[in-house]
Order: C-alpha cells, then structure tokens, then sequence
C-alpha cells in the first residue's frame, strides 16, 4: 500500500491510499485533520506549544512549510523585541530572566487567529499565531 498526498482545486490536500491487492489500483481518501485553536496554558516562563503542533527541530524549514500547508493555514510571527509597548521589550531583556509570562503577544490584524507557539529564540521570545487560509 503506498500513500501520496495530492493538490486539487481550491489546492486542499488530500493524501490517498492507492490499494494494488485485486491487481487494479482504487484510491481510497483519507481526511487530514486540520489543526483546531486551543486553549493556550502557558508554562512557568510563559511559553506555550499548541498540543496539535509537531515538534519540529532546527533545520526542519521544510517539514515545517509542509505541514502549514498541508494544514492550510496562514503563519505571523509577532516578536516580543517588537512589541507595541516599549516597556514590555526593555523589561524583559534588561532583566536577563527567561520568564516572558507578562507578555501578552499582539495578535496580527484580521478574523481567526489562534496561537501555535511561544517561544525561545536566540533573539528573544516569538509568538506564532495561525488562521486557516481563506480561498475566495
């Protein structure tokens, strides 16, 4: 049994399941389950991963757009250095802790939008929010 994930107009992906057993190939969908909001419960430091959210490593840029698409969601990313107060970005990197819990992240402009992730990089925290992509 082999898989393949094809496009189809309006571009939603759809992997199918092409069965060789009767000695003619039936293809067989199966639905992807797209990734739903959560309630965001952040750790001690105020970081956050959505449970649906797979564990990508560095260097794993690929996988990553893969899955955004093959979730068909649009992606922002808000930086706490950033952010629309001042005070917010200078007090946590003045304090040199990793705790960003006060940190309430700007949600970008627009419907939809639910987080992915808070979290550390090495230029401070990020926030990723998520809405499903709209075709008009």
């Amino acid at each position: 049994m082999k898989t393949f994930v094809i496009a189809s107009p309006p571009y939603s992906y759809l992997p199918l399941i092409v069965c060789c057993v009767c000695g003619e190939d039936e293809v067989m969908p199966e639905e992807i389950r797209l990734i739903q909001p959560a309630p965001v419960t952040r750790d001690e430091n105020g970081f956050f991963q959505h449970p649906d959210l797979p564990d990508f490593d560095e260097g794993d840029g690929d996988k990553c757009k893969a899955w955004i698409a093959e979730q068909e969601l649009e992606v922002a990313m808000v930086s706490l250095e950033y952010h629309s107060d001042e005070a917010i970005s200078e007090r946590y990197f003045e304090a040199g802790d990793p705790d960003c819990s006060y940190w309430e992240p700007d949600r970008p402009d627009g419907e939809d939008w639910f987080c992915l992730a808070i979290h550390d990089t090495d230029d401070g925290p990020v926030c990723w929010w998520a809405r499903p992509v709209v075709t008009p």
